[in-house]
C-alpha cells in the first residue's frame, strides 16, 4: 500500500524513485502513481515535481493525461495519475513502423488538442515525443508527462531549467533524454532554440518537435540522430534533413506542407500557434469516415503482431462534388443578384455594415459551433412597433476566420456586410435567452463595422440536479445514493455545495455512489450559456451484494 492505494506492480525504477501500477480505492480503477525519492539538497527537483502536479490539474482536457491525486509521505512525494491501458505511440511505431496518412493524422489532430490546452495556459511541454503521447484500446490519444514543462512563470525560478528533473520519475520511454546546462529535453525532436537553452523557448519550440514527430510517423525514420553530436547539431540547426516524400512518395499534400513549416530552424517561420494546424487537419479529415480511422487504430494497439494498415477514400467523393458545385453556383447566383449587386451598380447610396460581437468559448472547444446561434436584425429608427414594421434585413454570426491571439476566453463573431442607405436604424441581436436592442446612425462614406461586447466573459450559475435508478428492476434509488461533484482533486458532497457557486463554462465531474451498487461518474462539457444540469445514473448491483433469488 502507498498512501490509501493498493499496489499491483512496479512499472518503472530510477535512482530518484519508481512508477507503480496501483489501484484506486473509490473507483475501483487502475492508477499510475509516480514517486519521488527526496535527498538532502533535492528542493528544485520536488519544485519541478510540483509544479508538473500543478500543470496536470489546471489541465482538464480529454486529451490530456488526468491526474487524481498529489501526496507526500515521508521523504517521498507522489502524484497518482490516470492510467492509460494501451500502448504510447514509440511502441506503435515500432511494431507497424510507420502509419497511413490518415491514420497517423488522426493520432496527431488528438495530440494537437492537448498541446493546444497546455498553450493556452502558457504552459510550454518541452519533450514531445512519440512516447509522450499514449494511446488507449478504445483509440483515444492522451498527452502525458509535464515533467520538464514550463512557462512563463516558471523561466526566472530556480528550478525552470530543469537541470535537476528527476529522469527515472518521468516514465519507463525516456531513452534519448539529456541535460546540458540549461538544454533539457530529446535532441531528436528538439528545435534549434531548445538546443541553446530550454527556459527561453516557447510554444513554437513544441509545434517544432510536433512536426519531427509528424514525420517519424509517416516515413517511419526520424529526420535527426538522437544524439547530441556536433554535426548533428549542424543540421538542425541548418534545417538539413531528408524531405518527407522522398522516404514515402505518397504522402498528401499536407503532410509535405505540415512537416516542411512545423520545422523551420527560424521560430518566425514556423506556425506561430498550433490553431492553424488543428484547422488544416481537421479539414482533411474531414474528407474521410474518422471512426473507421479510430476503429483501425484501436484495433492495432490492442493486436499482438503488425496490422496490414487499411487504405482509407474520400467518402463520397461523387456526390460532394455534385453538392459543392450547386453550392458554388447557388452562391454565385445570389452574389450576383445581391451582394455584388449592391457593392457595385448601387455603392454610391448604399453603405456596407458589418456587425461583430464577443461571446465566452469553453478550452476543450476552440472552434464556434454554432450551438447557441447568434442572429441580426435591422430596422428602421422611425417605427413604433419596429419588430413587426422593420426593413427585412437579417444577418447570421458566424466565426471570425483569424481571431485574437491575447483572448483565449472569447470567440469574435462577425456577419456578412449588408448594405443599407444612409440613416437612422435599429439592430436587434438575438443569442439564445440574450437579446440587445440599440440605435446606430449610418453615416454616408466607408464601410462600417459595429462592435458588440454584451457577452464577453458572461457565465452563468449552474444549478445540477441528479436521480439514481437500479440498472436491473428500474427502482428510484435516489434516497440511498450519494451524490459528488470533483472540485479540484477531491470529491465533494453535491448537497454541501452553496448555491450558486458552480459556475457554466466548464467541465463538470460528478458521480452517484449508492452501499451495494457500482458506482457511476460523468465526464460533462458545460457551455457557458447552459445553466441546468439533469443527471439520471443507472447503478450496477456489485455481485457480492445480489441476493440468490436474483
Amino acid at each position: 500500500m502507498i498512501g490509501k492505494y493498493a499496489i499491483r506492480s512496479v512499472v518503472a525504477l530510477g535512482g530518484m524513485g519508481r512508477i507503480y501500477k496501483a489501484v484506486h480505492p473509490t473507483l475501483k480503477r487502475d492508477v499510475i502513481i509516480k514517486e519521488l525519492l527526496l535527498r538532502k539538497g533535492d528542493s528544485a527537483v520536488r519544485e519541478r515535481f510540483k509544479r508538473e502536479a500543478t500543470i496536470l490539474l489546471d489541465l482538464n482536457s480529454p486529451y490530456v493525461v488526468r491526474m487524481f491525486d498529489y501526496f507526500s509521505e515521508g521523504r517521498k512525494d507522489y502524484i497518482v495519475l490516470e492510467f492509460v491501458d494501451g500502448l504510447s505511440l514509440d511502441k506503435l511505431l515500432e511494431k507497424q513502423y510507420c502509419l497511413s496518412p490518415q491514420l497517423a493524422l488522426l493520432i496527431f489532430l488528438d495530440a494537437c488538442y492537448g498541446l493546444q490546452s497546455a498553450h493556452r495556459r502558457k504552459i510550454v511541454h518541452r519533450d514531445i515525443k512519440p512516447g509522450n503521447i499514449l494511446i488507449s484500446r478504445r483509440g483515444e490519444v492522451k498527452l502525458s508527462d509535464f515533467g520538464i514543462a514550463g512557462g512563463e512563470k516558471e523561466k526566472d525560478s530556480p528550478a525552470a531549467d530543469g537541470a535537476d528533473a528527476p529522469a527515472a520519475i518521468r516514465g519507463a520511454s525516456d531513452d534519448g533524454l539529456t541535460k546540458v546546462g540549461t538544454t533539457l529535453g530529446t535532441p531528436a525532436y528538439m528545435s534549434p532554440e531548445q538546443l541553446d537553452d530550454s527556459r527561453s523557448v516557447d510554444e513554437r519550440a513544441d509545434i517544432y518537435s510536433m512536426g519531427v514527430m509528424l514525420y517519424q510517423m509517416t516515413t517511419g525514420d526520424r529526420p535527426y540522430k538522437g544524439d547530441m553530436a556536433p554535426d548533428t547539431i549542424e543540421k538542425i540547426r541548418r534545417g538539413q534533413y531528408i524531405p518527407p516524400e522522398q522516404l514515402n512518395k505518397s504522402l498528401p499534400l499536407i503532410v509535405r506542407k505540415l512537416v516542411r513549416k512545423m520545422m523551420q530552424p527560424d521560430p518566425k517561420r514556423r506556425y506561430q500557434t498550433i490553431e492553424p494546424v488543428i484547422k488544416q487537419i481537421k479539414r482533411y479529415l474531414s474528407k474521410y469516415d474518422r471512426h473507421e480511422i479510430r476503429k483501425e487504430l484501436a484495433t492495432i494497439v490492442v493486436s499482438a503482431n503488425p496490422e496490414e494498415l487499411q487504405v482509407h477514400e474520400p467518402k463520397n467523393k461523387n456526390v460532394r462534388r455534385v453538392c459543392a458545385a450547386a453550392i458554388v453556383l447557388a452562391l454565385l447566383v445570389f452574389a450576383g443578384f445581391k451582394g455584388v449587386y449592391y457593392r457595385t451598380l448601387l455603392r454610391p447610396w448604399y453603405v456596407p455594415v458589418t456587425l461583430q460581437m464577443q461571446i465566452p468559448v469553453m478550452d476543450i472547444n476552440t472552434a464556434y459551433t454554432a450551438d447557441l446561434p447568434a442572429k441580426a436584425f435591422f430596422f428602421h429608427n422611425r417605427d413604433d412597433i419596429p419588430e413587426v414594421k422593420g426593413i427585412n434585413f437579417s444577418r447570421v454570426f458566424a466565426a471570425k476566420r483569424r481571431q485574437s491571439a491575447s483572448d483565449k476566453n472569447n470567440v469574435t463573431l462577425v456577419t456578412k456586410a449588408v448594405s443599407l442607405k444612409p440613416g437612422d436604424y435599429r439592430i436587434k441581436i438575438v443569442s439564445g435567452p440574450y437579446i440587445l436592442w440599440q440605435s446606430v446612425t449610418v453615416a454616408k462614406g466607408a464601410p462600417e463595422t459595429l462592435t458588440f461586447d454584451f457577452l464577453k466573459a458572461e457565465k452563468r450559475s449552474l444549478s445540477i440536479s441528479m436521480r439514481a435508478l437500479d440498472y436491473e428492476t428500474g427502482a428510484d434509488i435516489t434516497e440511498k445514493t450519494q451524490f459528488q461533484i470533483l472540485t479540484g482533486s477531491k470529491w465533494t458532497d453535491l448537497s454541501k455545495v452553496k448555491s450558486g457557486s458552480i459556475a457554466s463554462g466548464q467541465v463538470i465531474h460528478v458521480r452517484a455512489v449508492a452501499e451495494g451498487y457500482e458506482q457511476e461518474a460523468f465526464g460533462l462539457a458545460i457551455d457557458w450559456y447552459q445553466d441546468s444540469l439533469n443527471v439520471t445514473a443507472s447503478l450496477h448491483r456489485k455481485a457480492a451484494a445480489a441476493s440468490p433469488a436474483e
